[in-house]
Formats: C-alpha cells, sequence, structure tokens
C-alpha cells in the first residue's frame, strides 16, 4: 500500500499526525515540510534523533556517515544486527527510516566530512554533528553561523551524554515559547488606578510583563480590545497600570485574555560557549553561567572532562581507555586535556573538588568507548525536539548546553573489577553495554522476568530498550495491550507501519522487538488489566515477575496495577507524557512511597448547569454538542434495538405492560425518516429546537433584563444571556448544521442517499424552506442553575402515550432496526455535525467560534503528544530500571533512584529523589504500605477466633472489618453478636481455588496506641486471611 502525498505541500495529513498536531500547531506543521536535515553519524545517538525527525514530518532528512557497523554499534542502534558488520550505517538503516513515514524523503551519503564543500552544507537548514571530533565541530559550527543554518551537537559517551545548540548569530525567533493555550479571566472589578480583580475563588493566571487583551467591558468600553502590561500583586489581582485618562467607571463584566507575545533570543558560538558556557541543571536551578560563584557543580566537570574526550579523540583518533601506552596512560592524558578547559573556564570565585573531579575521570575513562541505550533514548529524543523547535520556532530552544547522565548507577559499580571481567569475554552485541555498567549487571539484566501492560508510544519505545539491552533473554518479557493499531498510532509508535494497521498492539510490538534483538524472549497478550482481570494479573503470576512496567494511558489501570505491586511486593516503572510534558516514577518496595500515594491532577467535570444551559467557552459548547451526537445518533438508537429485540414486544405494549425506558424512544419512532427529505425536514426542525426554542425557554424562566433583591443582573459573566438564532438559509453554518444532520439520520434509519442528493445545494434548500416548523411553546422544564447538581437520572417510565400513538409508531417502525453511529473522532461526518453544533451554540451565547480542529479535540478528547517527548522519558525510566536491577545484586539507598518530570517545550527537566514511605505506628508495629499482616485460618474459624487472633498478634482491637466495599463486621450492624459466631468460609464466600482474602480492618483508636506524622490517617495494612492453612 502507497500512501498518496498531497500534492499541496501544506496539506496535512490529519489521520497520521493529529496528535503531534495538537502539540505544534498548524503554523508550525506546514514549516516543518520545508526544512532539510543533515544528522552525521548513524550510530545509536544518531539513528534516535533521524527516526524522531523523520517521525515529525521533516521535507527531507539525509543520514551522512563514512563508519561500517561494528560489534560495538549493536548494543544502541537498533536497525543493525550481525549481519550488517562490515557495511556502512547509514546504508543499512536507510530502507527502515523511510518506512517510519512516507511523507518524508530520507537520503544517505558517505561522504567523509573533509570531502563535504561549503556549497554542500548550504543545501540544508539544520546540521546535527554526532561522534565528530573538536575541529570538526567547530569547524561545521562556523559555517552554519556565516550561512543561518542551525547548528546541533550530540554525543554520549559510557553513561555521559551532551547536546549544544546554536540557532546562528543573528536573533532567534520564538513564536511561542512555550505551546499552552492562551489564558483567560473573568472580571469581577477594575479600579481607576488599573488594579483588576479576578472574578471567583480561583487565582489568576498572569505573570509579571504578560500582555492582556480586554474585552466585554461595560462601564469602560475604551478599554476593551485594548493591550496591557500586566504586574502581578497576588493571586487574585493583578495591575495594568493607570487608566483613568481612558474615561467612564467600571460597572460589570470582562475577560482578560493573553496575548502571546513573540520573543528573540541571542546565541553565542560553540567557540565562545566552550569556556563560558550557559547550561541548564536538571535540579530546578535553570541554567548555570560561571558567574554563579562558590563549588564547582558536577555539570561543570562532565562539561570539561567530554570536551577533553573529543580532543582526546581528535589527537590520537581513537577514545580514551584504561591502558597505558609509551609509559604514559590515557588517564594523565586526558585528565591534563581536562584540566586546562577546567582552567580556561574557572575563577578566583570558584572552589574545586578535586575527588569529584577525579572520580568522574575515572568513569568516563572506563565507559567512554560504550554507549548507553537508555542514554541514546533520552537524549535522542531531547535532540530531535531541539531539531523540530529550532526550525519552526514552535517553543524555546535550550541555551546552550544540556548534560544528561546515569552517574547515580555506576558509582555503584566496581570498574576495576567489571573491566578485567569484560577483557576475558567474546565481544558480543552487548560489548558497549558491558563497558557501559559491567557484565554482572549485564548478565541480570538478561535474566529479569518482566511484565508491561500497554504497548502504545511509550510501550514500543521501553521494547526497543529491552532489546538493546538484551532483558528477560535468559527469562522473560510478557506484555499486554486490547489497542488494535490506528493510523494515528504511526506517528509515535514506530514500532509498527501501514502494514499493521487493524492488527492488535501487543501482537506487532512483541514481533518488531523480537526482530531488533533475536534473543529476546517475549509472550504478548491482548488482555485489558484492571479489576476482575485476575487472570493476567493475578498473585501467582505478578509474584514471579522481577520488575513491573506501566506504559499506560489512563489513572485508573495505573493504580490498579500500582496496588498489585504493593500487594506482592514488586518494583514499578511508572511513566506518562501530554505533549512536551512527561513525567517519570520509580517504586521501590519497602522503600518508596508507591505510584497511588501521589496526588494525580484529576481533571474536573464540567458542572452539568453550564453543558446544559450556561457555556462559559467553546469547550463547554463541544461537550454539549457530543452529548447531542450521542443521544440522537447513537443511545436512542441502540436502545431502540434493545427493546424491540425483546420477545413479544409488541403484544406486551398492547396489553398494557411496563416496560422499561419505553417512553424514551416513542419519539425516535414516531418520526422515523423513510427518505431524504424528511431527514432534511428532521434535521431543520434540530435548528429550532436546539438553537431557538432553548434559548426562548432560558428567557422565558430568566428574563435578559433579570436582577436579584441587591439589584445585581442575573446574567452576569460567567452567565451569558442567550439569543434566540432564527434560521437563515443563506448562512452557510446554519446549512452546513442541517445537510450534516441530515446526512447522519439517513444512516441511522438505513436510508440510501447518493452523493448527487448531498450535493445538491438548490435542491436541499427548497427542502429545507418548505419544513413545517412549530411555533415556540413555554414549557415547565426545570433548569438546574446550581453547579454542585449533576445530571439528573431520568425515569424509566416517564410519559404518558396512548394506544393510538403507539399504534402510529408500530406501523413506521415496522420490521425497522435501527443502525446506531458510535462517536468515532475520525469521522468527517460527525465531525462536520458536532463542529457546526458547537459553533451555532456559542453564537447563541455570543461566544467566539472554535476552530474545527479544537472542537475535534475536545470532542474526541485527544491527549496531544509527540514522539520526542515519548522517547525523552523511556530513555529516562529505563535507567531506573537497571538500577533496579542492580538493587537484586547489592542493597543500594533510596537516594540513588530519579523521578523526573520534564517539560521539554520551555524546555526544563528536573530530577528528584523518590520520597521515602511514610511510617506510623500502630499497635506494636511500625508499618508503611508496604507491611503486611496476616492471619492463618481453618474451615473451622469464627469470625470471634479472628478478631481474638488480630488482637494477640498485632495488638488491634477491630471496630470494623470489610472486603472490597462489602462490611463484613461492626459492632453496630444489625444481629453483630450473631455474626461473631459464623464461620469465616461462610462470611467470605469464594471460589474453591481462591485461597485467601485481604480484609481491611480499622482499629479502635481508643483501645491501642497509635503513632502518626500528623498528615495521615492510622489505617493497618490490609490484614491477609488464609483460608486453610
Amino acid at each position: 500500500m502507497t500512501t498518496q502525498i498531497p500534492s499541496n505541500d501544506e496539506d496535512i495529513d490529519d489521520q497520521l499526525y493529529n496528535r503531534q498536531r495538537y502539540v505544534l500547531g498548524d503554523d508550525a506543521m506546514k514549516r516543518l515540510r520545508q526544512h532539510h536535515v543533515l544528522i552525521i553519524n548513524a550510530g545509536g545517538l544518531g539513528i534516535e534523533i533521524a527516526k524522531n525527525v523523520v517521525l515529525a514530518g521533516v521535507h527531507s532528512i539525509t543520514l551522512q556517515d563514512t563508519n561500517n557497523t561494528n560489534m560495538l554499534d549493536l548494543a544502541t542502534q537498533y536497525y543493525l544486527h550481525e549481519e550488517n558488520i562490515g557495511k556502512n550505517r547509514a546504508e543499512c538503516s536507510l530502507e527502515k527510516l523511510r518506512a517510519l513515514n512516507d511523507y518524508v524523503k530520507v537520503h544517505v551519503s558517505t561522504k567523509s566530512l573533509s570531502d563535504c564543500t561549503n556549497e554542500y552544507f548550504q543545501q540544508f537548514t539544520c546540521i546535527v554533528v554526532t561522534e565528530c571530533t573538536l575541529d570538526e565541530m567547530k569547524r561545521i559550527n562556523e559555517l552554519c553561523r556565516i550561512n543561518n543554518i542551525i547548528f546541533i551537537m550530540a554525543d554520549i559517551y559510557g553513561v555521559f551524554s551532551r547536546c549544544f545548540v546554536d540557532c546562528g548569530n543573528q536573533p532567534f525567533t520564538v513564536f511561542d515559547k512555550d505551546g499552552e493555550q492562551s489564558k483567560e479571566v473573568f472580571i469581577n472589578h477594575i479600579s481607576p488606578e488599573g488594579i483588576v480583580t479576578v472574578a471567583g475563588d480561583e487565582r489568576h493566571p498572569f505573570q509579571d510583563n504578560d500582555i492582556v487583551l480586554f474585552r466585554e467591558l461595560i462601564g469602560l468600553e475604551n478599554l476593551n480590545k485594548c493591550e496591557r502590561t500586566v504586574k502581578d500583586l497576588n493571586i487574585h489581582q493583578f495591575s495594568i497600570g493607570d487608566i483613568s485618562s481612558l474615561g467612564g467607571e467600571y460597572k460589570r463584566g470582562g475577560i482578560a485574555r493573553e496575548v502571546k507575545q513573540q520573543i528573540q533570543i541571542n546565541f553565542k558560538s560553540l567557540n565562545e560557549q566552550i569556556i563560558n558556557p550557559r547550561i541548564l541543571t536538571i535540579d530546578g536551578s535553570d541554567y548555570w553561567t560561571k558567574n554563579i560563584t562558590g563549588e564547582i557543580p558536577q555539570l561543570i566537570y562532565v562539561h570539561v572532562i567530554m570536551l577533553a574526550i573529543s580532543e582526546f579523540k581528535q589527537l590520537y583518533q581513537r577514545l580514551p581507555e584504561p591502558i597505558e601506552i609509551n609509559e604514559e596512560s590515557d588517564q594523565i592524558k586526558l585528565t591534563n586535556l581536562a584540566k586546562k578547559y577546567l582552567n580556561e573556564l574557572i575563577s578566583k570565585d570558584h572552589s574545586i573538588d578535586e575527588d569529584r573531579f577525579n572520580h568522574l575521570i575515572k568513569y568516563l575513562l572506563y565507559s567512554a568507548k560504550g554507549s548507553f541505550a537508555p542514554l541514546c533514548s533520552a537524549m535522542g529524543g531531547f535532540v530531535g525536539q531541539q531539531v523540530l523547535t529550532s526550525i519552526t520556532g514552535k517553543f524555546t530552544p535550550i541555551q546552550q548546553w544540556l548534560y544528561l547522565d546515569a552517574y547515580e548507577l555506576i558509582k555503584e559499580i566496581s570498574f576495576e573489577e567489571e573491566y578485567n571481567l569484560i577483557k576475558s569475554i567474546t565481544p558480543d552485541r552487548y560489548q558497549s553495554l558491558r563497558l557501559c555498567i559491567g557484565d554482572t549487571l549485564v548478565q541480570c539484566l538478561a535474566k529479569q522476568r518482566l511484565f508491561m501492560v500497554g504497548c502504545g508510544a511509550i510501550g514500543c519505545e521501553l521494547l526497543k530498550l529491552f532489546a538493546l539491552l538484551g532483558v528477560g533473554r535468559n527469562g522473560q518479557i510478557t506484555i499486554t495491550d486490547h489497542d488494535h493499531i490506528e493510523k494515528s498510532n504511526l506517528n509515535r509508535q514506530f514500532l509498527f507501519h501501514k502494514q499493521h494497521l487493524n492488527q492488535p498492539k501487543s501482537t506487532i510490538a512483541a514481533e518488531s522487538a523480537h526482530d531488533m534483538n533475536k534473543e529476546l524472549k517475549i509472550k504478548s497478550y491482548t488482555l485489558k488489566v484492571g479489576v476482575g482481570t485476575s487472570d493476567i494479573c493475578s498473585d501467582k503470576f505478578i509474584s514471579d515477575q522481577t520488575i513491573i512496567v506501566n506504559a499506560l494511558d489512563n489513572i485508573e489501570a495505573r493504580r490498579y496495577m500500582d496496588s498489585r505491586c504493593v500487594t506482592n511486593k514488586k518494583p514499578l516503572i511508572e511513566s506518562g507524557t501530554m505533549g512536551p510534558k512527561g513525567h517519570t516514577f520509580v517504586v521501590v518496595p519497602f522503600k518508596s512511597e508507591s505510584y497511588s500515594n501521589q496526588n494525580d491532577p484529576i481533571d474536573k467535570d464540567v458542572p452539568y448547569c453550564n453543558v446544559k444551559s450556561f457555556p462559559a467557552n467553546i469547550e463547554h459548547c463541544t461537550i454539549w454538542a457530543r452529548e447531542k451526537f450521542e443521544s440522537t445518533f447513537h443511545m436512542k438508537p441502540s436502545l431502540y434495538n434493545s427493546i424491540m429485540s425483546q420477545a413479544n414486544i409488541w403484544s406486551r405494549i398492547s396489553n398494557g405492560e411496563t416496560i422499561d425506558d419505553l417512553p424514551k424512544i416513542y419519539k425516535f419512532m414516531k418520526r422515523k425518516c423513510t427518505n431524504w427529505n424528511e431527514c432534511v425536514n428532521l434535521a431543520r426542525e434540530k435548528f429550532d429546537k436546539y438553537f431557538s426554542h432553548k434559548a426562548r425557554d432560558l428567557l422565558h424562566k430568566f428574563p435578559a433584563d433579570m436582577v436579584d433583591d441587591k439589584g445585581i443582573p442575573y446574567w452576569k459573566l460567567p452567565k451569558r444571556a442567550p439569543t434566540p438564532i432564527d434560521f437563515d438559509i443563506n448562512d452557510d453554518l446554519h446549512y452546513n448544521f442541517v445537510l450534516s444532520c441530515a446526512k447522519i439520520f439517513a444512516i441511522i434509519y438505513a436510508i440510501p442517499v447518493t452523493n448527487e442528493q448531498i450535493n445538491n445545494v438548490e435542491k436541499n434548500k427548497n427542502i429545507i424552506s418548505e419544513t413545517k416548523i412549530e411555533p415556540w411553546q413555554p414549557r415547565n422544564k426545570v433548569i438546574i442553575t446550581d453547579p454542585t447538581v449533576a445530571k439528573p437520572t431520568q425515569s424509566k417510565h416517564e410519559g404518558d402515550i396512548s394506544t393510538d400513538e403507539w399504534k402510529f409508531a408500530q406501523e413506521r417502525t415496522k420490521d425497522y432496526k435501527a443502525s446506531p453511529i458510535p462517536f468515532e473522532k475520525d469521522d468527517d461526518f460527525q465531525i462536520d455535525f458536532i463542529a457546526a453544533a458547537t459553533n451555532l451554540r456559542a453564537q447563541m451565547y455570543g461566544l467566539e467560534a472554535g476552530d474545527r480542529y479544537e472542537i475535534k479535540r475536545i470532542a474526541g478528547r485527544i491527549v496531544p503528544a509527540i514522539g520526542t517527548t515519548t522517547s525523552t522519558v523511556s530513555g529516562l525510566i529505563i535507567i531506573e530500571l537497571v538500577k533496579l536491577c542492580l538493587s537484586q545484586l547489592k542493597e543500594l539507598p533510596l537516594e540513588i533512584y530519579r523521578n523526573f518530570y520534564i517539560n521539554i517545550a520551555l524546555p526544563f527537566l528536573i530530577a528528584s529523589e523518590p520520597l521515602a514511605c511514610t511510617v506510623q505506628k500502630i499497635g506494636k508495629f511500625d508499618v508503611n504500605i508496604w507491611s503486611s499482616f496476616e492471619i492463618k485460618g481453618n474451615p473451622n474459624m469464627t469470625l470471634e477466633g479472628f478478631i481474638q487472633e488480630v488482637e494477640k498478634k498485632y495488638d488491634i482491637k477491630p471496630v470494623l472489618i470489610s472486603e472490597g466495599v462489602k462490611s463484613v463486621y461492626a459492632p453496630w450492624m444489625p444481629k453483630a453478636s450473631s455474626q461473631l459466631k459464623r464461620k469465616m468460609d461462610e462470611l467470605l464466600p469464594h471460589k474453591a481455588n481462591v485461597t485467601y482474602s485481604d480484609l481491611v480492618v480499622l482499629p479502635d483508636d481508643n483501645d491501642m496506641d497509635v503513632q502518626t506524622d500528623g498528615n495521615s490517617e492510622a489505617t493497618p495494612p490490609p490484614i491477609r486471611y488464609y483460608f486453610n492453612s
């Protein structure tokens, strides 16, 4: 199958790019298509950058490399295999890169850099150099600055990596610094001095020097459409400067909306930045420069040592290693070079930690010839995003250095011993990995029994890394995912290609990972995890695993897997992304808090009254439109089919039998269309019902000039009085709503319609004009105004329908089976309806119209995503997985682990140590989330006996016992005393193969010693009751 590339280069394949489109926006997506990227050298880092840039959709990419594949490449370059050894790396990778994206032209060059003229480099708009010598980097950087070409450098030596970005000698324009949607607030008051007080209890989102635009102010009309600069005062107020000269006085209303500002950034050359670097830190302290005095941070030592390695490579045409040649060791040479750079960089106001410097020299010396695959992924994702950022101006590029490493991991490894062991091993595909972490840990990775849930974007990246690291090749990898492959997945989930569409993700992901490393042992399932999925997540299965990996996209499933890990005392690695943002989280048994201890940001449900009657923004209108779609075109037809499929349904109706939900489908039956004209008529009636009669109902109940007893208008922002819309046959939005609605009615009523009928505008307009519209009549429907009230549940038996009415409905729907339409975000017919309905509702309430693609995002609940974030996050979390494997060999303190939060739009990366689990004293025990209590039962044990055992063994007097949501015992329960005499097997019914039940036991705090940290409730761990022991 060949994808047809649009003739217009500005066309965007929405089915492929829709997730990325919501991250970058259409302008940046179109700019991407104009750029030609050169990536120099196709090693592990180079290929990762190339993969991410190809997936993103630039115009062309050239992979330039003179090197042939060797054994060291196989630990990081996933497109190379043993049979490629001795062949050019770029040429061997070409076809697999091309398969990632039909829209991108991928070329290969085997020219040496010394043979490349200035004219050759000038054909590119961005050049990424990897694995180059220092002189090569400097030469290409200067050439790029002269020719206004983006220059990016990236390298990995062992478990240390770096990147450098230079966007040229002219000021670089950032069109959107963070990619966030413009923020806006409703206004409560504006003083003559320009003090703006926002409405409601929520804090305003603005910062100093933000620009805001005002609209819908009453009393200060001269401020409407004016832009003002913000000075933040407090969480509810900001200043816009004195406004008394504008005239007028604030009365009510008004919205302040952020105006996105372009910013300009200046960059310095590589030569300047070598001795005067500006380095992004990962501890939350922003950038380091030499103006910051005091103790030199570790990243500066890494900076000068990696520069020394680049110069060493240039001087000796090889990388350093722990050997002696001509009585001078590589360590001395490297140290001297590094100290040269350090001395050029520091001043008398800096202090040096010689021990730290020497340790880092040693670690880099031993591992420099290796390359750590997780860092290739993390840095390759970050650099890939820097390419996209620098060629589009979308997001803020780094200024100008970043260093990432796995220092906490390797400082726990004895490199002298491991290096001596490595020398006795015949090199294989894991040789580069051995040079990074030692053979002992490589063998430990091979023995893992790992279970991963989810094979989407993160899952694909993780499987790539499992293959490169040889995880489970002497053990087992088990994966599960119940989803199937869609076209939109191909933009990020790089293990899938167009020939895999509609196949199970887990099956194809397993096959693709196995193709990368034939030694991999991997088993795939298509099962969903969650409560009730005990087969795949049973205690026996989970207990047999060494590490659990979450690659999920929903909080409920994440928490379920977290609970299974805590119950079975298993480590968990967890990660997630949203657009340019991502997080990693590691759960260490008996030491760290669990995932469920976090307070995840919970999406607030939009109040029902806002959706139903009082929308304040386009999101409310879109949610309403989707609910109308699902109710009209899916729920009612489905309900009709369900009821009408019941046995003897018409005779039961005739006999007056009460049948649940029957009145709800009467209108659906009565209005069943039999031809295209009737579909158009019905759609025209819906227009008046939704956009005219609804407004009149509200204004009848709450007139536009209504005020309360204090004289405050009822219709005050954020409430907006609706304006009934009179249908205009010449208004395209009105016509498009009716047409899109009619098309969907034709589908659910199984009416054949030709394109000629749909596209005959004149005839359709005649049908619309001839539609009889019932005049509006006041209705006594209850209108909910309280934002805390949920959507009411409708009665199953409401309505009174006569026998004659039912007879008419029966005749109209005789032998008819509806064709319900479930919502599908990629169906243009459906989005046509929802977009038109959304914007008509917005018009009715005086709101700005929404963009079709933003409406699609809201209606489809599409999570913005881009492959660069996924690659970065996946690499970072696998470093933690390797640490978990090391903890199986030796005791590791919690402080060596790292959780990350990243936003590569700004950019920033923050690393933090996991929080230790909270310990509380209950009775005579110190307990935390990892503690477990158990009682060995028998067939004759009664509830009273169980309580006595709990008191005796754990010094807890139970006052409430429950199993899941079911109460087993409480003193105030009816017949509580007789309950005590019942056997536990009777109280806890279970299948024969179930051996235990986890019981929640709440103690009597007055009868026991309970000590907590003051922030948590004293709750004992669940007590596992074994039925027969």
